[in-house]
């Protein structure tokens, strides 16, 4: 293996296959020591990433609105 001149290298093919690594798919880099470590990266907890996207968009909206959004509209 080796690293090209844009600092890339290439997962030979069965590692990818065996570990499931497929295009698009994040990969995170570990330093442990004098060693480095290639991960999956995990997926984010669906509710954190929902709330970090959230975060700060509504801020001008008043409760009473956000409840009727989430009652279809229904008056509280």
């Amino acid at each position: 293996m080796h690293l090209t001149p844009d600092g890339q290298i290439t997962i030979p093919p069965e590692i990818r296959d065996q570990f499931g690594i497929l295009p698009e798919t994040e990969l995170e880099l570990e330093i442990e020591g004098n060693r480095l470590y290639i991960k999956k990266k995990q997926p984010a907890d669906p509710i954190s990433t929902w709330v970090a996207t959230m975060r700060g968009t509504l801020q001008h909206v008043t409760t009473d609105q956000i409840i009727s959004l989430t009652r279809d509209g229904e008056t509280p």
